[in-house]
């Protein structure tokens, strides 16, 4: 195995906690979504989660967009509770949703000053799926400006887990396949099309036992990894 000199980091759910503040915020909009109605808001959000985790892999496997999905979670989730509801409200829910997350978001500085201690034995990168103006204000707000090259499928035009995403931030950072460690959350779009290319993998997921050169439960463990 080569020498790690270069790190590609995925950013939601492994730099980002991207859970923890999406649980926050969405909780914050449900209780305002059913203050009228006797339906309590931690009652919601659970049949709420139900139904994205049982869209979430139509997405994965391109059936739906993401927009799609993340409007269909919520018109299911009204029409269970019987909960009257526009269109309009459907299609800006979103919008409320991420200026209520970039509300609740905070800088991290120490996770910052860590990587860019470590900065000084790596080079490293961000790639990330999703909308150019989302991923960038959620950077923005945890910190993370500036700090390093930002990769973003909506601007790239490539989407993981098409290798061409990962083959551009390889080409256009010069980094060697064999030197550079691929950081994620999700294996098949992550971990996996990393690996075909031979760039060496840290699977960041406590499903142990899919196949990476390292295994690790957060970035927490990662980065004591790296500082060794």
């Amino acid at each position: 195995m080569s020498k790690i000199k270069n790190i590609i980091f995925d950013w939601d759910n492994t730099l980002f906690p991207f859970k923890k503040y999406w649980d926050i915020a969405h909780r914050r909009l449900f209780e305002d979504v059913v203050a009228q109605d006797n339906v309590d808001a931690d009652t919601f959000m659970e049949k709420y989660k139900y139904f994205d985790e049982l869209y979430f892999p139509k997405v994965l496997s391109h059936e739906w967009t993401i927009e799609r999905m993340r409007e269909e979670r919520l018109r299911s989730t009204l029409k269970h509770f019987d909960m009257s509801y526009t269109e309009e409200f459907i299609q800006y829910f979103f919008d409320d949703f991420l200026v209520e997350l970039l509300e609740t978001v905070s800088p991290n500085i120490e996770l910052r000053a860590r990587l860019e201690e470590l900065s000084k034995q790596y080079q490293f990168a961000i790639l990330s799926n999703g909308e150019s103006k989302e991923q960038r204000d959620k950077i923005k707000a945890y910190g993370f400006e500036g700090l390093c090259p930002v990769y973003i499928s909506r601007e790239t035009g490539f989407t993981k887990p098409d290798e061409r995403a990962f083959i551009n931030v390889l080409e256009k950072e010069n980094y060697q396949a064999e030197e550079t460690l691929m950081i994620g959350d999700l294996y098949d779009h992550d971990i996996e099309p990393a690996q075909k290319l031979g760039l060496q993998t840290a699977y960041i997921n406590k499903e142990k036992g899919r196949r990476a050169d390292f295994e690790f439960n957060d970035i927490e463990e990662v980065l004591e990894f790296l500082e060794k």
